[in-house]
């Protein structure tokens, strides 16, 4: 490649920025526009110092800077190798905060469930009065049928009052 060649120079510059657009467009975020800004630079500054270096020889001129545009892609190719590196390992690290994000959550939820059945915040518990029945004097067949109604409430007081109806009933004789 010569540097007399002005459309070899407008080739590369092309080149340059299509590569440098498909890593932009790859990379989104990250501040490309500044590490171009800083490439245009250097490589201005080694133009220049290339030209009191080797005096007015364009061949050792050329060969200085086609060795500076390869280590120039060879850092931008690492540069994009370290970027998608971490960019992969954010992607896990996302990954996995967000699943114990959802753990959380969970146990959360769970957390306000339970306290949602617990005693409130005093002690305040309802009791209900549980009715005791006194028993009354047996005279007698007159009163036959009010102990059996007595025993019946004390049975059917204690018993749970989930039982099923279909259960037996007692008979007293």
């Amino acid at each position: 490649m010569s540097s007399a060649n002005p459309s070899g120079k407008a080739q590369r510059d092309r080149l340059k920025t299509d590569t440098t657009n498909a890593v932009a467009g790859r990379v989104k975020g990250l501040p490309i526009q500044e590490f171009l800004v800083r490439v245009d630079t250097l490589e201005a500054n080694v133009g220049r110092t290339g030209n009191y270096e080797y005096g007015d020889s364009l061949s050792g001129f050329v060969a200085y800077m086609e060795e500076r545009v390869k280590e120039l892609d060879s850092s931008q190719k690492e540069l994009l190798e370290m970027i998608n590196g971490m960019s992969e390992d954010f992607r896990a690290t996302f990954d996995v905060v967000r699943k114990k994000i959802t753990n959380v959550n969970t146990r959360l939820n769970l957390t306000m469930r339970a306290m949602a059945n617990q005693v409130p915040v005093g002690g305040a518990v309802r009791v209900t009065k549980v009715k005791v029945l006194e028993p009354k004097p047996f005279y007698g067949v007159r009163d036959a049928k009010a102990l059996e109604n007595f025993i019946f409430d004390i049975d059917s007081t204690s018993r749970p009052q989930t039982q099923s109806p279909k259960k037996p009933k007692r008979h007293w004789q």
